[in-house]
Formats: structure tokens, sequence, C-alpha cells
């Protein structure tokens, strides 16, 4: 089956804004809790289906327009039925100047003899951020359908005013290769990837390495700057619902800062408008006055007196 979702946000009245929407069968777009509860836009994909069968095709196409803020999330695990064909879904997305997008979906759940392709592709321009996660499972554990999947492969395309930025492209094929060994899933059954770029990267990976210094029993984690303007994270554990929500508070923390950041900016700009606002305007006339003043004073100079002050001024010109 093919289906498709659309959703087109837009900033209005300092508010972001749902102004085209569009799903079909199984899947359903809508609100996420209270439409006007937030600036932002809190969106929500569901899906009536139990999953991704054998030849099914999704396209989702997302379009942040300027200085909009969009929250997208998903409903639940997406799940990977037994295939022969195979399955894949693309998505497409477009964050404008001052745009913001925050996606994190749940975890993809292969099941025995599953073939997926999940391709990306992400344009954002110059001045946009962009919150992204990635949360893939081994299969169902206790069905014993570990690693029993057929082909998983899943590629993220990010490109920051034209160019190539980041690219992230991962082939699972445990048939073939030894996943479950070193530089792979190293024994754990989830791993999930954590995006953030912005021009303000850095900074965030500075904050990161103050910030990120715990370490947890469930979950081998490590990040690190992928380029000037990403910084990418990828995390291990054994539980999908654990490293969810663990990207789901590192996605709110880079929240966080990204309107730390915002406002930041907003006060420069007001002080710099002010500076500029208090600023004497020299006309053309008033330059003429003091020139000929200068001409005046230079044809008859006066001679200053010095005389001697009683005050604590010492010497002061009469």
């Amino acid at each position: 089956m093919d289906s498709k979702i659309v959703l087109n946000v837009a900033k209005e009245d300092g508010r972001s804004r749902l102004k085209e929407s569009y799903h079909n069968a199984p899947y359903k777009l809508t609100h996420y809790g209270a439409a006007n509860l937030t600036d932002h836009l809190e969106m929500i994909i569901m899906s009536a289906s139990p999953g991704i069968m054998d030849t099914d095709h999704l396209h989702i196409d997302v379009h942040v327009k300027e200085e909009a803020q969009l929250k997208l999330f998903t409903q639940s695990f997406n799940k990977l039925h037994p295939m022969k064909t195979g399955a894949s879904q693309h998505t497409d997305v477009q964050v404008a100047s001052g745009g913001i997008l925050h996606y994190i979906p749940h975890p993809v759940t292969p099941f025995k003899d599953s073939i997926f392709k999940a391709t990306n592709h992400i344009h954002l321009a110059e001045d946009a951020v962009l919150m992204w996660g990635d949360i893939i499972s081994v299969g169902r554990i206790y069905m014993k359908e570990a690693f029993e999947f057929d082909r998983l492969h899943t590629q993220t395309k990010i490109f920051r005013s034209g160019k190539l930025a980041f690219i992230d492209n991962q082939l699972l094929q445990p048939k073939k290769q030894p996943i479950q060994k070193m530089l792979f899933f190293e024994g754990y059954t989830h791993q999930a990837t954590f995006i953030f770029s912005a021009l303000f990267a850095q900074e965030l990976k500075n904050e990161l390495d103050e910030i990120l210094t715990v370490e947890y029993n469930d979950i081998s984690y490590g990040f690190t700057q992928a380029s000037s303007n990403v910084v990418i994270l990828r995390a291990l554990g054994s539980d999908g619902e654990l490293l969810y929500d663990f990207l789901q508070m590192l996605g709110q923390l880079c929240w966080d800062f990204t309107m730390h950041k915002l406002s930041e900016s907003k006060e420069v700009e007001v002080i710099e408008n002010e500076a500029t606002e208090t600023l004497p305007v020299v006309t053309e006339a008033v330059l003429t006055e003091v020139v000929v003043a200068d001409k005046k004073d230079a044809a008859s100079p006066r001679k200053k007196r010095v005389s001697k002050s009683t005050t604590e001024e010492g010497l002061k010109y009469a």
C-alpha cells in the first residue's frame, strides 16, 4: 500500500500554526494535546495498522516555514512484519530560515525476515535548527527473533543552504554481518541516534561536555561534533522505551538551549536598535554652521587667559 503524510507549518500572530495537512489510510495526523497551549506546534502521527507490511511504501513531507517551530511525535513502535519483497519509507523535510524541527520517533522493531529501507532528506536554511532521532531494535526479543530480520537500511542526509552537511548511512544484514559483536551492537539489543544541527552546535557540544558526565547502568553512549554545525550522539541499550526516553530528554535539553540562544539574539538586536536610535543625526545644515563658525574663530583668534583659582580646581580657563 502506498501512503502519504503531508505537514505544512507557518508562523502567524506569534504562534506556529498548521497551514496544510494530508494523510491517507492507515495513517492519521492530528494535534498532540491542546492546539493553542504553546507557541510552537505539536503534532502526532498515528496509525490504525498493526505495522508495516510487505510492499508498503510511506512518504512523509514536512515543511516548516520561516520562524515556525514544530515538535512531531509518533504513536507507538514501528513494527516491520515478515516480508518477501520489502517495504520502504521516505521522508522529505524543509526547514526555512529561523525554523525549528524536533522529531524523535518511537523505535523500529523488525520481525523475522523483514526487509526495510528508510531514507531521510532534510534541507535546512542557513539559520534553521534540527533535533532528529532514530532508534533501531534487533527484533522481538521475547519471541526469540533477535537479529532474525533480513535487511534493515537507514540513510539520513542533512543539507544546509543547499550543501551536504552530514550523512548517516547504516546497513544491517545479520545473516551476512556479525552485528552482535564488537563495533556493532556489542551485546545490546537497541541502538539510538540523536542528531542536533544548528549554527551554534559547537556551543551545545560544550554544554554536553559538562552535562553528560554521568554513566548509566543500562545505556552506553558517546557523542561528538561531526561538523561545524552538527552534533551526533550514538547510544546502545537493551530497552527501547528507556532509549526513547533518553532521546526525548536530550531533545528537550536541546530545545531549551535553542530557546535560550534565540532569546539572547533578540536581546542583542534590541540593544543594537536602541543604540542606533539614540545616536545624534548630523545634517548638512549643521555641518555648514560648524564650518562657518570654525572659519570665524580662525580669522580672529581669542587669547585664553589663565587665572589662578582659590577653589580646589586649581588652574582653570577663564
